[in-house]
């Protein structure tokens, strides 16, 4: 009876221990959660108080009140991560005829939901909801998939707290030389869209915050060569996104430099309704450069910056810029004059010298995620850097998804087609090209790694005795 009580007192610690971490998964986490999320969302609304009362202070927002320029800056908040701004006008005019080049009912009273995230912001946001899931999987510790879980719980409070206070928030939006809007924020897109953020960034957060364990758990890989392959692939995919990026924003000021009469022009009109206006098109345009340069990287791997409409349409959609203009010849299926838009000529042909944008991007990336992957051969090599391809069009297709600018009319504009508007590069081709793209570049830069890796090993000669 002594040994069997023994026994069982033995086993009852080990059963309450597995229960409580089967539990801890809900219960754990939860204050540094929510201290994450609340500082996060504080500095991201920072950012655009900051913008809408520099434009306030520059004389940029008409005759608007402090109170007025906090709710622009609030509307900001949402801008930031991609959630719809439902606007309603009784006579809709834009500045600069906007709504002609938009292809929108300009002249009719609309009710429509327009989406688009500025990246700066966005930017900021998923480097806070990082920090935030880090510091979550820190304090709960254990396996790199178990952080990550907790990590993610940054996106509950965070989605939360975007949804309540996108209740109060109403503005009256007047705009130089346009019509009066009245604007609030989607209120389901106000927690989808933050929800989706926190999650993705909260959760690598909290994978993070194991440090380089992950590439070296024992319950994810079983071999040695493919957690140090994706660890390569990773680095050389995020290298090429961001090198890419980095080079289309060089080639757009060097066009700018190039052609500075349109770009006077461009800016003559900006700061034609008052130096006010012109600096808060500035701001704007600062926080959208992450959007410039995306819009930019697709049409330099060959893709097109279109404007399209929804499923059901019978319009296909409309080229503005791709390569296929260039020789003079449209993309088939590319222009229709439905649109109302012309037909476009012949390029110059100095615009293909975008087309180093990607390949140095892509080879670059091939090579660093090759020599972090300490390849042991040409065929490794080729695999790593086809590897990091993948990564580089994933990245590169989520990047743009909320980059991308949609429209949804409502109501019965039957003139508008299916009332839907998209404007940017197709996602699924995107995807395509990038994979295209990043797996034949990448290949070749990881084999030119592998190459110049053999060579710089020394060659061990083995001694003749004398």
């Amino acid at each position: 009876m002594l040994a069997r009580g023994v026994e069982m007192s033995a086993e009852a610690p080990h059963t309450e221990t597995v229960e409580t971490g089967a539990s801890s998964v809900v219960r754990r986490g939860w204050p540094q959660a929510i201290r994450g999320a609340l500082l996060a969302a504080l500095c991201v609304a920072a950012l655009g108080q900051v913008v809408a009362f520099l434009a306030f202070l520059a004389g940029g927002l008409a005759d608007a009140s402090a109170g007025q320029a906090a709710r622009y800056g609030w509307a900001l908040f949402y801008a930031f991560h991609h959630v719809g701004l439902a606007f309603r006008s009784p006579d809709l005019r834009l500045p600069a005829d906007a709504e002609h080049v938009l292809a929108w009912p300009g002249g009719y009273a609309v009710n429509a939901v327009v989406a688009f995230a500025l990246l700066s912001g966005t930017a900021l946001a998923a480097w806070m909801l990082t920090r935030a899931g880090r510091s979550v999987g820190e304090a709960v510790g254990g396996p790199e998939l178990r952080r990550g879980i907790h990590g993610a719980k940054v996106a509950v409070p965070y989605a939360l707290l975007s949804w309540i206070t996108s209740w109060g928030l109403s503005v009256r939006l007047r705009l130089p030389d346009a019509s009066p809007l009245s604007v609030h924020p989607s209120h389901l897109a106000s927690f989808f869209w933050p929800l989706v953020i926190g999650a993705a960034f909260g959760a690598l957060g909290g994978i993070r915050s194991a440090g380089e364990g992950v590439w070296t758990s024992p319950w994810i890989w079983e071999t040695e060569a493919w957690p140090r392959r994706w660890h390569g692939a990773v680095r050389g995919g995020l290298w090429m996104l961001g090198l890419g990026l980095s080079l289309s924003l060089v080639g757009l000021g060097i066009l700018a430099i190039v052609d500075a009469d349109r770009t006077a022009s461009l800016v003559d009109a900006a700061f034609h309704p008052g130096v006010g206006t012109g600096f808060a098109v500035v701001l704007l345009g600062l926080l959208a450069l992450p959007n410039a340069a995306t819009w930019t990287l697709v049409p330099a791997m060959g893709g097109c910056l279109e404007v399209g409409g929804g499923a059901g349409t019978s319009l296909p959609p409309y080229c503005f810029l791709s390569y296929g203009s260039f020789f003079g010849h449209r993309l088939p299926d590319t222009f229709n004059s439905a649109w109302g838009y012309p037909e476009l000529g012949p390029s110059p042909r100095g615009f293909l010298l975008f087309l180093l944008v990607p390949a140095i991007a892509v080879l670059t990336g091939g090579v660093l995620a090759a020599g972090r992957a300490q390849v042991r051969g040409h065929m490794e090599g080729a695999l790593v850097g086809a590897m990091a391809g993948a990564v580089f069009a994933v990245a590169l297709t989520a990047l743009l998804i909320l980059a991308l600018v949609t429209a949804r009319f409502h109501g019965p504009l039957s003139y508008v087609a299916t009332g839907y508007f998209r404007y940017g590069p197709y996602p699924p081709y995107v995807l395509e090209l990038g994979l295209a793209w990043g797996a034949v570049g990448g290949a070749i830069g990881g084999i030119l790694r592998a190459v110049r890796t053999r060579r710089s090993r020394p060659v061990h000669r083995a001694v003749m005795p004398s």
